[in-house]
């Protein structure tokens, strides 16, 4: 008998869904139009080097890679699209004059599943400022996130703000040992108070910075500014880090920005973003609806180098918490927000 079952991880979108997430596509590339970003069509395949130089250690055992019949070369199916668009910025600099704002949508394929209930497939809408740093362009990035996340209907979402550097510079400030590195960054991703405690018995740092390493776990939810900035003054290094962040709210606030919460213990996309990281999390999705970051190193290594950030909607999850609210998905529809359920137990996600 014919199996008609598809591969792991893959699934069909029925006509219902199928239109719903259409829908939600258009109206996100109209938000991210009117607020001066262009959108651009890309190919699925890519030269494997190309997508190599794009992603991070950890995200390149998500590529789907095989040799194309016609030219013998190999190519890859994207499991990004970021690295497509920085490859661009760099190959056409006549017609993408910096800062570039671009804006896309389209699917993406990962070799194997990122975690349960988040399929292989992922149907992706995004934004990139290529060429911008600093605070100004940090805030824009989350003004636009929580403007396309209201306006298309996501009502109650909210934006949580972390940052790349501030974890590591408490890290190496309390000179863990490389060994230690793994599973302290996996004690964080779970806010495991305790795991990171016994690690920094094994630290080799000055008293305070030892100390601190539990204390990031505790590092979010409501007043975690100020114990980031108590953290702050016991290791300097993670100032810079901090203030980045603050100044990137302050700015996004007096845009109009009110749903915001702080994570400095968030462990999201280690390796790959450089600054400022952030994700969208809305009621009834099953994981966060949109996720990006700051990615300064990524341009570089294309030839064109620059500051660079970029956030990209899961346009299921999206889909799914519209349905939800709206009383057309399951019988779920009073499903918890995914930030909270999320805080049980994540995984570093995205390139």
């Amino acid at each position: 008998m014919l199996d008609l079952s598809l591969p792991s991880g893959l699934r069909d979108l029925l006509p219902d869904h199928s239109a719903h997430l259409a829908e939600l596509s258009a109206r996100l590339q109209e938000v991210f139009s009117r607020l001066g970003y262009r959108r651009v069509f890309l190919p699925t395949l890519e030269r494997l080097d190309v997508v190599e130089r794009g992603l991070s250690a950890a995200a390149l055992a998500d590529v789907m890679k095989f040799v194309e019949p016609g030219s013998g070369e190999v190519v890859a199916i994207r499991p990004d699209i970021t690295p497509q668009i920085a490859r661009l910025y760099a190959a056409r600099p006549d017609a993408l004059p910096s800062p570039a704002r671009l804006c896309y949508d389209g699917p993406v394929l990962r070799a194997r599943e990122a975690r349960a209930g988040r399929p292989r497939e992922v149907y992706q809408a995004g934004v990139e400022l290529l060429g911008a740093g600093g605070p100004d362009a940090d805030a824009e990035m989350l003004v636009l996130l929580a403007r396309a996340l209201e306006r298309v209907g996501l009502r109650g979402a909210v934006v949580e703000v972390g940052h790349a550097r501030f974890a590591q510079a408490v890290m190496d400030a309390a000179k863990l040992p490389e060994k230690a590195r793994g599973p302290a960054w996996d004690a964080l991703s779970r806010k495991d108070e305790a795991a990171l405690g016994a690690l920094a018995v094994k630290a080799r740092g000055p008293e305070k910075a030892r100390a601190a390493l539990p204390a990031l776990a505790a590092l979010y939810g409501d007043g975690a500014l100020d114990r980031g900035r108590s953290l702050a003054k016991a290791v300097p290094e993670a100032a810079g880090a901090l203030e980045e962040v603050e100044s990137a709210l302050r700015i996004a606030r007096r845009r109009g920005v009110r749903d915001v919460a702080v994570d400095l213990g968030e462990t999201r996309g280690l390796g790959y973003y450089t600054g400022l990281t952030f994700a969208g999390y809305a009621p009834g999705a099953g994981s966060w609806v949109a996720q990006g970051g700051r990615y300064d190193a990524l341009l570089a290594r294309f030839g064109r180098p620059g500051p660079a950030i970029g956030f990209a909607v899961d346009l299921e999850f999206a889909t799914q918490a519209l349905e939800r609210a709206n009383g057309r998905g399951n019988a779920r529809a009073h499903a918890r927000p995914a930030r909270a359920a999320a805080r049980r137990g994540r995984t570093a996600r995205r390139r």
